[in-house]
């Protein structure tokens, strides 16, 4: 690879490191392409350089993020081990994200996607949360989770974790994530177990 062409890629990451951290903090429609230069310590003449228009940076972050939920899902979900296992794990890793790429939860989570993507789903109904409820159907079906609606066992799986961690970024509570983990895996599996 080229000089030029790592130097590229290198301002491909920071402009869509920096507009998803002014999009969460500022919201998509109060962050400029001027701000995400300034951010990135570029020209806006840079970003046209890389990028038509703060939508397509936009669309490309939603893109990715759903991306990265549906392999983080994936990978938990094709192991051979039992649903309990399994939906233990979900749940962990949601945590583990809230800590280690709260940004991109964020994104995820607290985005209006409809303001990007207008004929799309939000991120936390698209994708990755079809593929959690597609699993939980079909553990329903083999008698390996209680039957409910799939959307309230989706929302029973998901919900408990977000919320948890939603109140943890607003400081309500102080301590590490990682404490309540089993607590909250429990909590999701009493929901959901036959």
């Amino acid at each position: 690879m080229k000089i030029n062409d790592e130097r590229s890629l290198l301002t491909q990451k920071l402009i869509f490191k920096k507009s998803m951290e002014l999009f969460v903090i500022k919201g998509y429609h109060n962050t400029s392409l001027r701000d995400i230069a300034a951010e990135c310590g570029i020209s806006t003449g840079a970003i046209y350089h890389h990028f038509s228009s703060k939508e397509e940076i936009a669309v490309k972050l939603f893109n990715d993020t759903i991306l990265f939920l549906n392999n983080l899902f994936e990978e938990t979900l094709q192991s051979k081990k039992e649903t309990r296992y399994k939906i233990k794990e979900l749940v962990f890793n949601l945590i583990r994200i809230a800590e280690e790429d709260k940004i991109t939860l964020q994104f995820a989570l607290n985005i209006k996607h409809k303001e990007i993507i207008k004929d799309g789903k939000p991120i936390c109904s698209s994708g990755p949360f079809e593929m959690l409820r597609t699993f939980l159907k079909n553990e329903m079906q083999k008698g390996n989770i209680k039957k409910m609606d799939s959307y309230v066992a989706t929302v029973c799986l998901t919900g408990i974790p977000v919320r948890l961690i939603q109140i943890k970024w607003d400081n309500v509570i102080k301590k590490d994530l990682d404490i309540y983990k089993e607590e909250i895996f429990e909590a999701v599996w009493k929901t959901l177990q036959p």
